[in-house]
């Protein structure tokens, strides 16, 4: 399956590895690939203990990867390296990132702690659970 994904962000090693991530997961799981086929918006990534920045522009079974924040993203997620990469670990049952086991509590412990934030959540809860889905490892 040619997942149409175009990364301009090759100078940030963070970039990469949220390509294979994305690549991966969608290559393995015919109900991810539904699910990237339909998302469509614009999400940062920021973590600052890093610095790096990259935006995910999704639109019509197509991505492109760009370095730092660009325009104004539906959703910004600004976290450490280490805490952003717990949202892979959440798992999905009925569809639904499920927060009710420890991986999910973990990143409910992180949100409500200040440690991760994630602007746009509730204005945008669909993008935020499609890129949940697409993203997560279980």
């Amino acid at each position: 399956m040619n997942l149409n994904i175009t990364n301009k962000a090759q100078d940030m090693p963070f970039s990469f590895i949220l390509e294979e991530l994305i690549t991966g997961n969608i290559a393995k799981s015919p109900a991810k690939q539904n699910i990237y086929k339909k998302m469509k918006g614009v999400i940062a990534i920021d973590l600052p203990d890093i610095e790096a920045a990259v935006t995910l522009i999704f639109g019509q079974g197509k991505l492109t990867i760009e370095a730092g924040i660009n325009g104004n993203p539906d959703i910004i997620i600004r976290t450490s390296y280490d805490l952003v990469m717990d949202l892979n670990m959440i798992n999905i049952r009925w569809g639904l990132p499920y927060y009710f086991d420890e991986a999910g509590r973990r990143v409910l412990g992180h949100i409500l702690s200040g440690r991760l934030k994630i602007k746009g959540m509730f204005s945008h809860t669909v993008l935020l659970t499609r890129l949940t889905i697409i993203m997560s490892v279980m």
